[in-house]
């Protein structure tokens, strides 16, 4: 295998694991993360006016479509490689 298709694969794996935890385990990436932390845990002046956490909304569409592209573009490279 070249070593482009190998170096494709290891960035399409990096971006499936980024996008199962941005939609699935966002625990974590707000621990990663201080901006999205949810207001029971930000300082109190960047906690929301309301009740509702948009962030958590964001990173589970966003991480669904980042999962999707690396799924996505590994398979193409992978599958057109051994074509």
């Amino acid at each position: 295998m070249p070593t482009a298709v190998i170096i494709i694969d290891l960035m399409g794996l990096v971006l499936i694991v980024l996008g199962f935890h941005l939609a699935f385990r966002q625990d974590l990436v707000r621990r990663w993360c201080p901006v999205l932390r949810h207001e029971s845990q930000a300082p109190a002046h960047l906690q929301p006016l309301t009740d509702e956490d948009h962030a958590r909304y964001a990173m589970r569409i966003s991480g669904v479509m980042i999962l999707a592209f690396g799924v996505a573009i590994t398979l193409l490279f992978t599958l057109s490689h051994l074509r």
